[in-house]
Parts: structure tokens; sequence; C-alpha cells
């Protein structure tokens, strides 16, 4: 626990850096995913190597640091590569590997840790970081001002103050203000625009419960059903099955309503949440299935049917909301991601103390009943966003910038 309770916040903090940076036209996306991830594998090879708890804490909190970023700036590079109409096709793809790491990680370590030891959990990491590295290394770039910059300087073209891809590289003051703004836009915007706020605490508020709830999960298989380590972690494969379910009903929405014109983007940026209107009434449904069905008597098929619609429901609203959010500030959308990334990580990081307690007091089925009821205040709070958007928004006092360093 202490590890997640340091590892955890650490994932909200690290965007809060380095987000921002990516959107300054003299760095970008390139360099940002280039250092940061070399600092990941670093970071995960030490952590795989140290033999001190000490050491190991300090290096997790390093790799968490170094490792989050992408969680920000990946779904930034979406934006930056798609359009509006196709946008949250690629974003399904790019949610669904995020979402199914939690599921990906206790799969591959139910099997290879008892057998080998914990550092090889730490490993498995390495493996599938490395080889990564070669495409950051050689990713193009794809934040709009960065590009207009890096063509007018191979051109030879002097560029304005006033322009806003010129690199500026000539006055250092100015460079350290570019620096200063970015680092507390996400705060700004967080703070001064309510539409963002109302829809990172929405999103706190979901991640809340989606840790609290995993906590149950091994609470059950094991001293109820009888599961071994290994088959524990066969029961986070319903995460695929709900991420594939999910995401392929999405995706059918997106299809057929940008097909019969009813996903009018001019319209409203409220209309992109749509699907979490009818999405948000999952998650209540599966907490409360899984919790009335584990005990035992019940086949153990219905629980993890539970725990698939409330992974699918969740699974949608988090591709809604990050369709949502980068449509508010179009400019600033790796900075709104890592807003948000901030505020689910310390709501996270709270919810690592609420799931254990809960489940030793009240016991499975009370406990995650109280997390179904808790859900169920989702529903409203979706339809809140939906038809208060605009109006939320129009209230915003965050001005954005008329010039991009």
């Amino acid at each position: 626990m202490l590890v997640r309770l340091l590892t955890v916040p650490i994932d909200g903090l690290g965007p809060m850096l380095w987000a921002p940076l990516s959107e300054i036209a003299f760095i970008g996306r390139g360099p940002i995913y280039a250092t940061t991830f070399v600092g990941f594998v670093v970071f995960s090879i030490l952590a795989a190597t140290t033999n001190s708890w000490g050491g190991f804490l300090t290096v997790r909190f390093l790799q968490a640091f170094f490792g989050s970023p992408c969680l920000a700036i990946g779904g930034a590079s979406m934006h930056d590569l798609f359009p509006a109409l196709t946008v949250p096709y690629s974003l399904t793809v790019w949610v669904a590997a995020a979402y199914c790491g939690p599921a990906l990680g206790p799969l591959l370590a139910s099997y290879l840790v008892p057998a080998k030891g914990w550092s090889w959990g730490m490993w498995e990491i390495v493996w599938l970081a490395a080889p990564t590295i070669l495409l950051m290394l050689t990713l193009p770039e794809t934040y709009e001002p960065t590009i207009r910059a890096q063509r007018a300087q191979k051109a030879g073209r002097k560029l304005s103050e006033s322009s806003e891809e010129c690199p500026r590289h000539s006055s250092a003051r100015l460079i350290i203000k570019a620096l200063r703004d970015a680092v507390v836009r996400p705060v700004q915007i967080t703070l001064l625009d309510p539409a963002v706020t109302v829809a990172n605490l929405y999103t706190a508020f979901m991640y809340g419960t989606y840790y609290t709830f995993f906590d149950a999960i091994p609470r059950v298989y094991p001293e109820l059903y009888g599961f071994t380590t290994g088959q524990l972690g066969l029961v986070f494969l319903c995460i695929f099955a709900a991420c594939a379910f999910g995401g392929v009903v999405y995706c059918l929405y997106i299809y057929w309503a940008s097909k019969n014109r009813t996903l009018d983007y001019s319209a409203s940026h409220e209309y992109c949440l749509r699907p979490a209107l009818l999405a948000s009434v999952l998650p209540p449904i599966g907490l409360f299935l899984f919790g009335w069905t584990s005990d035992g008597n019940i086949h153990w098929i219905v629980s993890v049917l539970g725990i698939t619609i409330y992974a699918a429901g969740t699974f949608v609203i988090l591709q809604c909301l990050g369709v949502y959010l980068p449509r508010i500030y179009p400019a600033y959308s790796a900075s709104l991601f890592a807003a948000n990334d901030l505020c689910r990580s310390l709501v996270a990081t709270a919810a690592i103390h609420v799931g254990v307690p809960l489940y030793g007091k009240l016991g499975i089925s009370h406990g995650v009943s109280i997390l179904g009821a808790l859900s169920v205040l989702g529903i409203p709070g979706m339809w809140f966003i939906y038809y208060r958007g605009p109006a939320l928004r129009a209230k915003s006092r965050f001005v954005a910038p008329t010039t991009s360093f």
C-alpha cells in the first residue's frame, strides 16, 4: 500500500510539469516524450535491481514521475493528429490501452512473481517499455505551433516577436516566462473555468470509486471461491472484455451519429457526452450485481459479469470526457489532461485508504453496495454536465494568452 500511496499521486504530479512544457512552441511533444520515457526505463531497471526498501521507494517515485507524462500528452497527441469527427476512434484505442493496464499487470504478475520473485514484476515493465524507446526517439512532432516554428527555421524565415510560432531563443527572460506560464496553466484552467472544474471532479469521483472497488476483488475470489493467485489474475481479463464491448458500442454510435448528422460538434461541445448519459447507469448496476452475488454460494461468473458491466460503463464515461475536455481549449489539450490526471490521482490516493477498512468492517456485499449507492450520484452528475456545460463555460474567467512561446 505504501508503494501505491507513493506512486499514484506522482502519476498526477508528473504531467503537471511535463505536459504543459509540450505546449511550448520551441519544445513540442517529441523532446518531452523522448526525455521522460528514457528516464522511465532507466528507473524501471533500477527498481528491478535495488536491494533496499528506501531505495526502492525512491526509485518508484522517480519511475512514476517520468512515466506519467504519457497519460496526458498521449491524449493530446491524438487531438493533434485527428480531426474532431475521427478523434473519438483513435482516442478509444489510447484510452483502452491505459484502462487495461490495471488488468494486464495483475494478470502477468500473478504467474511470474510467485515463480520468480518480486523483482520480476519490475522487469516486466522494462521488457515492455524498452523497445518503445526506439519509437519515442523517432516519433515525428505533432504539435502544430512547434511544426510551424521548425519549418520556419529550416526555411531561414525570421519570425516576428508577436508570431505564435516564434521560438524566441534569444531571450532567456522570455523563455523562463514561457516555462512559468506553462507550468501554472493547468491549475489556472481548472480554477477559472467551471466546466473544466466540474468535469475534473466527476472524473476524480469515477477514478476514486474504481480504485476502491478493485480492493474488493482480491478479497472475494481467493477467500470465497478458493482461487489461486494465477486464477485471480485471470479474473482481470474481464476488464479487456469490458473495454472491447464498450469500445465497439461507442465507436458504432459515433459512426451512426456522424452518418446521420446527429453528432453536431459545432453546435455544442457537450454533444460528445451523449454516450456517457446512458453509460452512467452501468457502474451502479455492475457494483450492485458484484456486491450482492459475491458470497461463495452463487457461481463466480455472475460477480465477474458485474465487474464487466461496471468497467464497460466507466470506460465509455472516461472516453467521452477525454473527447470533451480538449474541445474546450484545443490549444491546451495536454494541460487539460494534466489537470485531469492530477485531480483523479489525488482522489485515488485517498481511495487507497478506504477500501481495506470499508470491506473489513462492513464486508464485501455492504461495502460494495455503498460504492454502488455513491455511483448512482454519477447519473445526475453526467446529465448536469451535459445540460449546464454551455452555461458553465460561459462563466469561464480563463483568458488564453495571445502568444505561444
